[in-house]
């Protein structure tokens, strides 16, 4: 946890803020937090700070803070993700909010298996703490748009546009016969990549996706996990647009 986030409901009107829940075990356990250290703070799609610690105990935590700094923007990049099995999405979802991506799709595809769409992973609670989980690490507060899709064809088809995403579309794809260190990323606008499920898109699947736009990159030779091509293919990107600009 490296800030504290609050929503706007729990800063009283002097600025101090009561802490009782995991968030109290963190400063207590993880960060041995004491009155008087100084935290960093923010407000739930609001805005950064500073607070100090006046008091702490077992039962709660009590900090004077200050929200006066703007927080970063909510990206427009969009990740588009086959929904994995649920101990993975959990991991993988944390990581996406933690890279920074403002939109996060949860699609069904053909080698998701329907059940998963009744998994606890889903309920809005379960996400909305992967969520805060990842702002936490990245210093963040714009909380992304969260859209489960549970139909393949039509997301693909009709989504792009309805979105109005930009040029950089990239899906994916192990077998795929470019690299992705070669292709070209629109300097200034979003980025949109698609990863599939545990057990890829299929040839379908890819098919349909580069009808919308998108292009079926690699990353070396060897077929990646889940979490780890999100981060490596997401990290390429970000680079060749920071190299572009």
């Amino acid at each position: 946890m490296n800030v504290v986030l609050f929503e706007a409901r729990e800063v009283g009107s002097d600025n101090r803020c009561e802490l009782h829940d995991r968030r109290l075990l963190h400063l207590r356990q993880v960060l041995s937090a004491q009155p008087g250290d100084r935290l960093r703070v923010g407000i739930l799609d609001g805005s950064l700070g500073y607070a100090e610690v006046e008091s702490i105990d077992d039962q709660r935590a009590v900090l004077q803070c200050a929200f006066d700094e703007p927080a970063p923007s909510r990206s427009d990049d969009t990740l588009i993700l086959g929904i994995p099995r649920p101990n993975i999405l959990a991991r993988v979802l944390e990581a996406a909010v933690t890279l920074g991506f403002g939109r996060i799709a949860l699609l069904r595809t053909r080698l998701v298996d329907k059940s998963q769409l009744q998994s606890h992973a889903l309920l809005p609670e379960a996400l909305q703490e992967r969520i805060l989980k990842g702002l936490e690490q990245s210093v963040r507060t714009a909380r992304p748009e969260i859209v489960l899709e549970d139909r393949f064809r039509p997301f693909v088809e009709d989504r792009p546009t309805q979105w109005a995403l930009g040029p950089s579309r990239f899906v994916g794809h192990p077998e795929g016969s470019r690299d992705l260190a070669s292709e070209r990323v629109d300097c200034s606008g979003p980025i949109t990549l698609a990863i599939g499920p545990e057990r890829g898109f299929t040839d379908f699947e890819i098919e349909r996706f580069g009808a919308s736009g998108f292009t079926a990159v690699r990353s070396g030779t060897q077929p990646l996990r889940v979490e780890t091509a999100l981060s490596v293919l997401t990290g390429q990107l970000k680079l060749q647009r920071a190299l572009s600009c």
